[in-house]
């Protein structure tokens, strides 16, 4: 089953009780009961909200809007937006998507296969963890050269990287997410 949680460690109780009034119960609970870790066999991880706040804050157009939720193998933040659009802002691509607008589905949904296709490129993550392993925690894999530096999506010009690092130097050669 795709949905088996893998846990890292618990959610600590100050960023539970920081957010408990701004997140989906169905969130609140995944918080509570598995904390942080790994769900879609290391594809998706739950994130502290805190430790992504203020990057996507400077390099998402919809930052002041956004908490940080989930990040995707290859750097894609997922954030919660007005306690209830779920959109994935991909730095590697330099673009947002709107995923949907209610948790519960999309949890739901994490099981569907057309939204798996749709909206992340499990595909291609597990070419890359046959060719180079699963990712610590902090890592993501990422493109060597960057995309927007004209690199190619293929498991050739992947890496492992230092997550924010990485999305780091992504929004410094782009300017983030967004803006005009």
């Amino acid at each position: 089953m795709l949905l088996k949680f893998s846990t890292i460690s618990s959610m600590p109780s100050d960023v539970i009780d920081k957010y408990c009034n701004r997140i989906p119960s169905e969130l609140l609970q995944l918080w509570k009961n598995q904390g942080l870790g790994y769900l879609l066999n290391g594809y998706l991880k739950v994130i502290n909200p805190d430790d992504y706040l203020e990057f996507v804050r400077r390099t998402y157009f919809r930052g002041e809007l956004a908490i940080p939720i989930f990040i995707t193998a290859f750097g894609d933040i997922i954030t919660l937006e007005e306690q209830k659009y779920l959109r994935i802002v991909r730095y590697k691509d330099g673009d947002f998507i709107s995923v949907l607008e209610n948790m519960h589905y999309f949890l739901e949904d994490l099981e569907d296969e057309e939204l798996l296709e749709e909206y992340f490129e499990i595909k291609l993550y597990e070419e890359a963890v046959r060719h180079l392993g699963p990712l610590s925690y902090e890592q993501c894999f990422g493109f060597v050269p960057l995309l927007a530096l004209g690199g190619q999506k293929n498991v050739s010009n992947i890496d492992k990287v230092r997550t924010l690092e990485h999305l780091s130097l992504i929004t410094q050669i782009t300017g983030g997410v967004g803006f005009d």
